[in-house]
């Protein structure tokens, strides 16, 4: 790299990583470092969603708020992170990859500063939305950037991985936040991912590949992704509110059909438009509205069970909480081992074989949770916890690599964009759905719907018909998500394979 002004090729120069070798995806190892950096975003992006939820009950006390104003200290960011990603996707496309995933690392970075200076609950929250629009804009790139410039042979591990280390953050960051809050006070929560985000922020400058070509750009369409991320906070603020108990129900039906009518009037005007939100190649395919279709469904459903289980244990089994805990946390760590594993099966053997392997067994665990009861050994629940888990994890890396398969040249970081906010959208619905499935089968069983929370009424024996009713829709899902991998296309791996010439433009940063 020229380190002079005067050289005539200073400004080319910049665009250009200081060690080339290390951003060369021809190379295993730049293949390697690529992965690395974008996994890297990854783990601190799903860490902060979960790290700052064991700190809110210690920030409520010191600033002495209501939960319910506490509570949005977490949902401003997983909304913002969930509303903003498909559009950032789509200006990776337009701008270049690496300088949105850098943009985004310094959003998060500033974010995460100010988050840990804050003087009072509602510039914490202002700062928490610029967390998370900075998160949006590298989750939104990772995947983009893994099937843009890695060959067709090494995605479905890379994406495994990446996928990995999103769920080893969300795995991690309830112990580092309770570790972190209490020797050190709930500022350093915030703190902490300085050092994190400057490394990523190195990694990315000087090992993530520039584009070499740029292409015409059209003018912006803002009406398009504001419709949209109306329609998906309302919609949402309707699911999250759901679980809370006195909600009204005026409320609820205003936030759901108000969110609704927004995304009819979104349909409607991006069928008209000639610029769209999602790129019309990836709305006309079958075969990436089928992945995303399955994608949603088990986002949802893992989503949920994973919140569910540690009630089950502590409420319904009065297990300690510090083994229940252990009981989750040892499924989540092998699934960081398992993900990049069946990412790399499907290179070998096809993203449809691995999913519905995958789900196959997912089925079966649920259907060994489906006859506990309150008597049935711990030993049990935990096997037919690592078989559920495992196989969920198994199933994200493939179905991510047959997703991004089918997304032509110029639409990659739009198909990524659509995948992460689906994930992200059945995360957030995935909890108030099996809520309610358990819910109504209580209130089926006879326990009054009066507003009031549902634990204080349970006996044991309730509690296993809700959470019999929740593995069997569980086992019904996986079902149809197996339909859903069979009716669906592999896609030869040069079919999409986008060339050196057709990578997208990279503004010099």
């Amino acid at each position: 790299m020229c380190h002079y002004r005067k050289c005539v090729n200073y400004k080319r120069c910049l665009s250009i990583p200081v060690f080339p070798k290390l951003s060369d995806p021809g190379s295993i190892t730049g293949q390697r470092i690529i992965v690395a950096t974008v996994s890297l975003a990854s783990l601190i992006g799903a860490l902060d969603m979960s790290i700052v939820n064991i700190t809110v009950p210690t920030i409520i006390k010191s600033w002495q708020i209501p939960i319910g104003v506490g509570s949005l200290i977490i949902i401003s960011y997983m909304l913002t992170i969930t509303g903003l990603i498909l559009f950032m996707g789509k200006l990776g496309d337009r701008y270049g990859f690496r300088l949105l995933f850098i943009l985004g690392l310094v959003l998060f970075g500033l974010g995460s500063l100010l988050c840990g200076m804050a003087a009072d609950i509602t510039s914490l929250i202002v700062f928490r939305v610029l967390q998370g629009a900075g998160a949006a804009m590298f989750s939104a790139i990772g995947p983009a950037v893994i099937t843009t410039y890695l060959p067709p042979s090494a995605r479905g591990r890379s994406l495994g991985f990446l996928i990995a280390m999103s769920a080893a953050g969300y795995a991690l960051g309830p112990g580092i936040g309770g570790f972190v809050s209490q020797y050190a006070g709930w500022r350093w929560v915030f703190f902490l991912n300085i050092p994190i985000v400057i490394l990523a922020l190195l990694m990315s400058w000087y090992c993530l590949p520039p584009a070499s070509k740029k292409v015409e750009q059209k003018p912006l369409n803002f009406t398009g992704p504001a419709l949209f991320v109306a329609a998906l906070i309302l919609l949402l603020s309707a699911f999250t509110f759901y679980q809370v108990p006195g909600t009204p129900d005026a409320v609820l039906l205003l936030l759901f059909f108000g969110g609704v009518i927004i995304a009819g009037f979104f349909a409607f005007r991006e069928r008209h438009n000639p610029d769209p939100l999602i790129s019309l190649a990836l709305v006309r395919n079958r075969d990436f509205k089928l992945g995303i279709l399955a994608c949603l469904i088990i986002t949802t459903l893992f989503s949920g069970v994973t919140y569910l289980m540690p009630l089950y244990l502590i409420n319904s089994r009065h297990l300690d909480p510090t083994l229940a805990g252990l009981i989750m946390t040892i499924p989540a760590l092998l699934s960081i081992l398992v993900a990049p594993a069946s990412g790399s099966f499907a290179d070998r053997h096809g993203s449809i074989r691995i999913s519905m392997i995958a789900v196959g067994l997912a089925a079966a665990g649920f259907l060994i949770f489906f006859t506990f009861n309150p008597l049935t050994l711990v030993l049990i629940i935990v096997a037919g916890l690592l078989i559920t888990r495992v196989s969920t994890a198994a199933f994200f890396g493939p179905n991510a690599r047959l997703i991004m398969g089918h997304c032509p040249p110029g639409s990659v970081g739009d198909g990524s964009g659509v995948m992460m906010t689906v994930r992200h959208v059945g995360m957030v619905a995935g909890i108030a759905f099996f809520q309610s499935v358990f819910a109504i089968r209580m209130y089926m069983a006879g326990i009054p719907r009066n507003g009031t929370p549902l634990v204080s009424k349970l006996t044991p024996a309730l509690s296993v018909l809700g959470y019999q009713a929740v593995f069997l829709v569980s086992f019904a899902l996986c079902i149809i998500v197996i339909i859903i991998i069979r009716m669906t296309r592999e896609v030869p791996d040069s079919e999409y394979s986008p060339a050196p010439e057709l990578l997208p433009p990279d503004a010099m940063i």
